[in-house]
């Protein structure tokens, strides 16, 4: 839907008669949904204010949510600013001498805001996104400034028909003629529609082709008579388009108002009812993606049990190792032994390791594909139970049957993300942990951002872990002494790899480790690609709920 000051200066006046007088209790700015929530007694506002989506909801009473701000007052007058996007919500304290609020709603440009601005002191107390523009600043604090003026004629309702002839004439004001050329062909069409938007009030992209035909002035000044404002869904090339005058040759319904055509455009547009922007900010958000998580995992897990090998084939290769102990030649990636029957074998080997070593690799390996097929299946159908359920409290979301607060409950506590607003400094190239036992561990923020955490935000005796054969974030745990760390945070840190790789959804990941300093940059490598020697495997399952378990707060 678009904007421009006509719309918003019919949707003041529909709002004053609407809420004259009405009982605001809570207001809530939620900046990262873009949104206004308004709760009076007998219904909820809703604005809507992303440059793709700058609907005005009115919905039943809801309860404020928690993040609201209580604002007990009354709504004594709505305005619009002349020839503005820009909607004044006059509201009187209903107790105490406070000066009272205006709540101030800008649809300009494409930097769509809301500001709750002091009556008489014209102080921004609240701003639903701070920014701090060439010409003013919407902060907290600051003086509220309206947006800067086109200064076009017309915005108090006068401007004569000679003025307006002259403008479309393109002709200086000194022209002996003072008479319009008679061309009317495309390009001259074009000129007078950009002459009219840049010099007459209240035209816009919406309505400008409306005032270009013969009679322009007269149906200008008709439609900025009050009297004449109807309620209007207008299917234009770009969409449904509420208005308060119909705009020839599109076709027009008729609504009750204004509102009630800005609901109908919006179930025609948008995916998610209207009813869903009353719910806790972020969460559908979150809901989703605790599904998406679980369906992620359930199909992980089902292609890790349809891949499992048979474990007897790998604990023969062990077998083999140690009964052929004195033909196994040292130092050598891969050797090729007669097996039991009489043929030859092809068996992989760590060139560091001893023969029962070696052996032992292939021992825990098989241990690991039984407890796979073993365990896999019953993990599975618990993934996609959850899956199931979670799906459902989605549904019910949607169809406005579930209690919000008792779905955030079951959530949890949301993991802590990018801070909003400006940052205060460059970014860390990694994200922090604290692991059980008080060690921290940091979690690279994607391949460029791994090498500088590897290479320039760790030491040398640091344990440095990262998936074996999958990509995924490096992970450093801070550890100066000696010896290895304790195997609880080892395991941790891990974990945190696991996760941040693409076999998250894998019930079983191997994690290969070793000291930070066998590990070196290829020549000419690739972001994020790295050579370890001396490394060890970890073999750990993947759980989300451990960074939540172990995030530190402090960076």
């Amino acid at each position: 839907m678009r904007s421009d000051p006509l719309l918003v200066a019919a949707l003041a006046r529909e709002l004053g008669k609407r809420l004259h007088g009405a009982r605001l209790r809570s207001l809530l700015l939620d900046g990262d949904g873009r949104r206004v929530v308004l709760y009076f007694r007998t219904s909820t506002l809703v604005f809507e204010l992303h440059p793709r989506a700058g609907w005005i909801s009115s919905l039943p009473p809801e309860e404020p949510l928690a993040e609201a701000r209580p604002l007990a007052s009354r709504v004594v007058s709505v305005r619009a600013i002349p020839d503005e996007s820009a909607l004044v919500m006059g509201l009187q304290r209903v107790r105490g001498r406070d000066e009272g609020v205006e709540v101030v709603v800008e649809w300009v440009g494409n930097r769509w805001n809301a500001v709750v601005v002091g009556y008489r002191s014209r102080i921004i107390r609240h701003v639903l996104i701070p920014r701090d523009e060439r010409n003013r600043t919407l902060a907290p604090g600051h003086p509220y400034a309206p947006p800067p003026s086109n200064h076009r004629e017309g915005a108090d309702g006068e401007l004569s028909e000679e003025r307006w002839q002259r403008i479309l004439a393109d002709l200086p004001e000194g022209d002996p003629t003072g008479e319009p050329r008679r061309d009317d062909g495309p390009d001259r069409r074009e000129a007078r529609r950009r002459a009219l938007l840049a010099s007459v009030a209240y035209t816009s992209s919406i309505n400008v082709d409306r005032f270009l035909e013969a009679d322009g002035w007269v149906r200008w000044r008709e439609s900025l008579d009050p009297s004449g404002w109807s309620a209007y869904l207008v299917e234009t090339p770009r969409g449904p388009q509420p208005y308060p005058i119909s705009l020839t040759p599109h076709e027009a319904h008729p609504f009750p108002g204004l509102l009630e055509a800005m609901a109908a455009a919006r179930s025609r547009e948008e995916d998610d009812p209207a009813r869903l922007l009353t719910l806790p900010p972020g969460l559908m958000e979150r809901v989703r993606r605790r599904l998406t998580g679980l369906e992620g995992r359930a199909r992980g897990m089902r292609r890790e049990l349809d891949r499992a090998p048979d474990p007897a084939p790998v604990r023969a290769l062990g077998d083999l190792i140690l009964a052929r102990y004195g033909d196994l030649p040292r130092g050598v990636e891969r050797a090729r032994l007669r097996d039991f029957s009489g043929g030859e074998v092809e068996v992989e080997l760590d060139p560091r390791l001893p023969p029962h070593e070696n052996a032992d690799r292939y021992y825990r390996e098989a241990a690991r594909i039984e407890r796979a097929r073993r365990e896999l299946p019953a993990r599975i159908q618990a993934a996609e139970e959850a899956a199931a359920e979670w799906r459902g409290i989605l549904d019910e979301l949607s169809a406005g049957s579930a209690d919000p607060a008792r779905v955030l409950e079951r959530l949890g506590p949301e993991r802590a993300g990018r801070q909003s607003g400006p940052a205060s400094g460059p970014s860390l190239p990694y994200h922090r942990f604290r692991s059980s036992g008080g060690l921290e561990i940091r979690v690279g923020r994607g391949a460029r951002r791994n090498d500088e955490l590897t290479f320039h935000h760790s030491s040398p005796d640091d344990i440095w872990l990262h998936t074996r054969q999958s990509p995924g974030a490096h992970v450093i745990l801070r550890w100066s002494q000696s010896g290895n760390p304790p195997r609880r945070d080892l395991t941790e840190a891990a974990v945190l790899a696991a996760l941040n790789s693409e076999a998250r959804h894998a019930g079983s990941v191997p994690v290969d480790w070793t000291r930070r300093k066998y590990v070196r940059k290829p020549r000419k490598g690739a972001a994020g690609a790295v050579i370890p020697q001396r490394v060890e495997t970890l073999f750990v399952e993947p759980d989300p709920e451990l960074p939540d378990r172990l995030k530190d707060e402090s960076g």
